[in-house]
């Protein structure tokens, strides 16, 4: 009996090693190793994060990036960045690794200005929001952990600038209950109330 268990742990363990070496990962890395680049950064309050995505099976996958706008709980619009379908200048994805630098900032003249920097190129969009006396937050989806696995075909949120949710019964201004929380990035604004926010999403196909 106590063979027959080991074996089926032992098949448990390998299919779980196998699942992730096939499927892909996303992990991120905030900031700069170089203190005077990430001081920089902080004074001119940009948030940066490199986004790298691993797997078998990124090889010769298309990929589409997006950036969705909520206004007052509602979707207001969909940008896509990035849809290398629908160019025949970006290549498909030729090796088991993958990734881009964000960067992200709140301007004085009330405009989000977001970069995705690839190898080659970047992209660049602005977006119009109302002034607010609280800052938006940069996050990503990994609660914590070392990465998260991303599926082909199947869309995923990777990235949330948002503003903070008021917690009534102490007055604090709170972003980290709004990325953990039970709700889909979708519902933020109606559960928490949050005024403007906008989401990074990816797709591999």
């Amino acid at each position: 009996m106590k063979k027959l268990t080991l074996v089926v742990a032992a098949i448990f363990c390998f299919n779980s090693i196998t699942a992730q070496q096939t499927e892909i990962q996303l992990e991120t890395t905030y900031g700069s190793d170089n203190k005077e680049i990430h001081d920089l950064l902080r004074f001119q309050n940009i948030e940066t994060i490199v986004m790298e995505f691993k797997g078998e099976q990124l090889k010769a996958k298309k990929y589409t990036i997006l950036v969705k706008e909520f206004t007052n709980g509602s979707l207001y619009k969909t940008d896509t960045i990035l849809n290398s379908k629908s160019s025949e200048y970006i290549p498909v994805i030729k090796d088991t690794l993958f990734k881009f630098k964000y960067f992200v900032k709140t301007q004085m003249d009330n405009k989000v200005k977001m970069t995705f920097l690839f190898n080659r190129f970047s992209v660049t969009k602005k977006y119009d929001i109302k002034v607010t006396e609280d800052q938006y937050a940069l996050h990503d989806f990994l609660g914590g952990n070392k990465s998260i696995p991303i599926k082909l075909n199947t869309k995923k949120n990777i990235l949330a600038y948002f503003l903070p949710y008021l917690e009534k019964e102490t007055g604090w201004k709170k972003y980290c209950d709004v990325s953990g929380s039970k709700y889909q990035p979708e519902e933020w604004g109606n559960a928490f109330n949050i005024p403007s926010y906008f989401l990074v999403e990816v797709l591999f196909e």
